[in-house]
């Protein structure tokens, strides 16, 4: 039965770095096309942290024809990376078809998700579809009264992704929604699995990190210092800033370079920032993008958005031109 389940879907050639490398170095060459795009596919979701702002437990998934719609935006404006955000996007009933159809439309498919739903016909179904990546959250070793993103319920998912994924597995956690020196226990099991692990802060409904005590702080740098955390071109050194109570000087390029569709198409700089310029991404161009990466974002000193800052990486050394308020 598992066999003919997975035989609806032929097995797509996997996406090599040279790809990857080769989609960068174009964008890098052109500030006009986005990096990544982040696609909200359901506001529904399976959990409620108390931390989160982007779920709700009643929408209903948005229909396949018009996300493909939006996949086939993302290629006109030539994005190398496509996200599928929720809620909880597993919980999509197409979900592996869209990943498929993002894979075929020749743009890098990725996912954020809590992993609870994941079973390994489904871990199997999305290797098949192209799936590049999948970012899981784990946030403490037991749930609290403010997140369910627990290593108690995800590490049975860890054993199926580290016995079936042929896709890229992360595992994010974030420093300030359980006991600092869980997050510490949580980091070194998922290094144990040979997965990455990336330490993100929590933020408020802005966007802007709050500031750590002095035991998270210790906490966030002992987690730094494990050996093979993340990947040397994914590093979060712009997060020290900030976890000393600082500003971080940088250029946001979101609106440009990276931005989020929610679940009604329309464009947002980033998850926090609903509203602006909340375009629909039918009709969102290059003249749009020019606008967004030449604009300076006043939410950007106590910014956590690690999409924004990675999306932004590649034209530090470009100037913005213009204010925007965020």
């Amino acid at each position: 039965m598992e066999m003919e389940i997975l035989e609806e879907h032929p097995k797509r050639a996997k996406i090599s770095k040279r790809k990857i490398y080769w989609d960068l170095a174009k964008a890098a060459l052109d500030p006009n096309r986005p990096v990544l795009i982040q696609l909200v596919v359901t506001r529904r979701c399976n959990l409620a942290c108390g931390y989160c702002f982007e779920y709700d437990k009643v929408s209903k998934p948005v229909p396949l024809a018009v996300l493909k719609a939006r996949v086939d935006d993302c290629k006109r404006l030539k994005a190398v990376f496509v996200t599928l955000n929720g809620g909880e996007p597993l919980l999509h009933p197409q979900i592996v078809e869209l990943v498929k159809y993002i894979s075929d439309s020749g743009m890098i498919p990725m996912m954020n998700s809590n992993g609870h739903v994941l079973k390994p016909v489904l871990i199997k179904k999305l290797n098949r579809a192209g799936l590049f990546g999948m970012q899981i959250s784990c946030d403490s070793l037991e749930d609290n009264e403010v997140t369910s993103k627990s290593m108690k319920r995800l590490r049975p998912k860890l054993d199926m992704l580290k016995e079936h994924a042929e896709f890229i597995v992360r595992i994010n956690g974030v420093l300030g929604s359980g006991p600092p020196q869980e997050a510490v226990v949580v980091a070194k099991i998922v290094l144990g699995y040979g997965f990455d692990f990336q330490c993100s802060l929590v933020r408020d409904a802005s966007g802007s990190a709050d500031f750590l005590d002095p035991e998270a702080q210790a906490a966030y740098m002992e987690i730094r210092n494990l050996k093979g955390r993340l990947p040397a071109a994914l590093n979060d050194n712009f997060q020290l800033p900030l976890v000393r109570g600082e500003d971080v000087n940088w250029k946001c390029r979101s609106g440009a370079r990276h931005f989020e569709v929610d679940s009604d198409g329309l464009v947002h700089l980033c998850q926090p920032r609903t509203g602006m310029p909340a375009k629909k991404l039918a009709d969102y161009n290059v003249d749009d993008i020019k606008q967004h990466f030449n604009s300076e974002k006043t939410c950007s000193k106590r910014c956590s958005v690690a999409y924004a800052h990675l999306g932004s990486r590649m034209d530090g050394f470009r100037p913005q031109n213009r204010r925007l308020n965020g």
